[in-house]
């Protein structure tokens, strides 16, 4: 019994020890038993087309391309693009495969459109059929989101190959806001929020930060997300600044803007301070033409996370001044620290100051507009600085040879192609069209050279921006990111405010329609400066836009600021 209990023994060490080989073994060759991979439900369409109604919207049609592309970068497939018109003599293939873009003369179009009926407000629809995929929605807002949803959730998602990912379902119906939603051809955005920052009051206020004032009008808003604060609670706060008109200047040593703040994600806002002018007071009246900015890095004794507001002070008569402040407690005080330029009154002054930190030098750039120097109109001009109170040379950035020519209100992006892009208003020829210029290298510029004129089609009109420019550039929204610009109106189109978005640096742009919209605009002291300037800017999260503008108080002369916050549908 002794000997076969040893041998048991012998026998049960020998498997233990096999196991354990086994395993060491499997782990030495870096060998996993891998979990079945996901199956989907896939569609081979390397035989389809894609087919667009004949009379879509613009928009449709260039979003039709991104979808041509989508497959093509996704699958390997070069699918060919058509409308569907065509000769009554020899009528469309039934059995042909084709994706269905848009309300196309095809049966399959009209059967999954019918799929819409009696629903409320705005929807589209993917219906897949034997040979048929349909994306249509009941409006060309919708149609668009429904390409937009198609390329995410079908295409994106598919495995290498010939073969479409349909697991989101072969009959989709998604209904949304349209009132709460803009799309075209290079994307879709949702309107989050809507608040009003601040109206202009029938009544003056008695009291505004300890300030008598009597208001006529306010403009020039500008906003920051924070986003580098040292103590992180703070970071998500909205900061942002605008300035008012007064029909009687009582305190020329306050600015006339007001710095503003919502702890809540904008729903709410609260003036918190108004900044004063130390350095020179002799100017006389105050400033305005505020910009609001939150340094990304250290610049002289100014750490990451200090706001850096800047604006022009001016006596219209005899002189003007942009001066520079800093606050490093979110915004609530204010301390002058330099004067970035200075000129004279009206016709020679210095105006519009936009600040911009450059990571590849470490400077602090000032973008400005320039009467002063009698050579020109007006030029748009850069000094940058170290430590933000020392500022080296003039350098020109648009100095044209005709005197009448007159750039001005510069505001300058980073793309993600390393270009600078930067906007500026061009009064020739009785027009403020707004133009842009692309640079590598943010210290060289051609200053005769004027850049290119924004414009696209709206339906078969040509339509352009003019005046109050801004521009953003986001990686969020396609492979080359979205590059916003804004402006005060347009020439051409239908006659309402549009946003001007491009998906390529530039090179092509297409528009959605104002998410703050207003009606017309005066000159000061006169009418309501409805959009005049909107500001967009990002935070943590580059897919939420913060943008910023001027509207009408309905039914009144008065304006308001008006916050909205935007989210990219991806």
């Amino acid at each position: 019994m002794k000997k076969i209990n040893i041998f048991y023994r012998i026998i049960s060490l020998l498997i233990v020890l096999a196991s354990l080989i086994s395993v060491f073994t499997a782990c030495g060759n870096g060998e996993e038993k891998k979990p079945e991979e996901e199956k989907k439900d896939l569609l081979d369409i390397s035989g389809y087309a894609i087919v667009r109604y004949d009379a879509s919207d613009n928009s449709i049609s260039k979003k039709t391309a991104r979808l041509k592309t989508a497959i093509k970068n996704t699958l390997g497939l070069d699918l060919a693009v058509q409308t569907d018109w065509y000769n009554p003599n020899t009528p469309p293939d039934p059995n042909a495969k084709e994706i269905l873009v848009d309300k196309t003369n095809r049966k399959e179009s009209s059967d999954a459109l019918a799929k819409l009926e009696g629903r409320e407000g705005d929807a589209y629809v993917i219906d897949i059929t034997e040979n048929k995929i349909v994306i249509v929605g009941k409006t060309d807002n919708s149609t668009l989101r429904g390409i937009a949803y198609f390329i995410k959730n079908y295409v994106m998602t598919s495995p290498e190959g010939s073969r479409l990912d349909i697991g989101h379902g072969k009959n989709t119906v998604q209904a949304f806001d349209s009132k709460k939603s803009l799309s075209n051809s290079v994307l879709d955005l949702d309107i989050d929020l809507v608040s009003t920052v601040f109206a202009v009051p029938e009544k003056n206020p008695s009291n505004l930060l300890g300030y008598p004032s009597n208001i006529s009008d306010v403009h020039f808003p500008s906003i920051i997300e924070l986003k580098y604060q040292k103590n992180e609670k703070n970071n998500g706060i909205l900061i942002g600044a605008f300035c008012i008109n007064e029909t009687a200047i009582t305190n020329p040593l306050n600015t006339l803007a007001c710095i503003m703040e919502s702890r809540d994600g904008g729903q709410s806002w609260e003036i918190i301070a108004r900044p004063k002018e130390t350095l020179d007071t002799g100017t006389g009246w105050a400033g305005s033409m505020a910009h609001i900015y939150e340094l990304p890095a250290q610049v002289g004794n100014m750490p990451a996370g200090t706001l850096i507001y800047s604006s022009n002070s001016v006596n219209y008569e005899r002189a003007s001044h942009i001066g520079v402040w800093k606050s490093n407690d979110c915004g609530k005080s204010w301390k002058e620290i330099s004067i970035v330029a200075r000129g004279g009154g009206l016709g020679l002054g210095v105006w519009e100051p936009v600040m911009f930190y450059n990571d590849a030098d470490g400077y602090l750039y000032c973008f400005y507009s320039d009467d002063f120097n009698r050579k020109y109109d007006q030029r748009i001009v850069y000094r940058r600085s170290k430590d933000g109170i020392n500022w080296e040379s003039v350098v020109e950035v648009c100095a044209f040879g005709t005197f009448a020519d007159r750039p001005g209100m510069p505001v300058i992006t980073k793309m993600g192609n390393g270009e600078y892009f930067l906007v500026y208003e061009y009064c020739i020829g009785g027009g403020a069209k707004i133009y842009y210029k692309k640079t590598k290298d943010i210290t060289k510029w051609d200053p005769t050279d004027p850049g290119t004129l924004i414009e696209t089609k709206v339906g078969n009109k040509v339509i352009h921006a003019a005046t109050a420019p801004s521009c953003l550039w986001t990686p969020a929204g396609g492979e080359n990111g979205t590059l916003f610009v804004t402006g005060m109106y347009q020439f051409g189109g239908d006659g309402k405010n549009r946003i001007f978005v491009s998906g390529d640096y530039g090179k092509t742009w297409d528009t959605l329609e104002n998410p703050l919209p207003y009606s017309g605009f005066g000159s000061f002291h006169e009418e309501t400066l409805g959009g005049y300037r909107a500001i967009m800017v990002t935070g943590a999260d580059p897919s939420v836009i913060h943008y910023i503008n001027t509207t009408n108080v309905s039914g009144t002369k008065r304006s308001q600021i008006q916050y909205a916050k935007l989210k990219i549908f991806e």
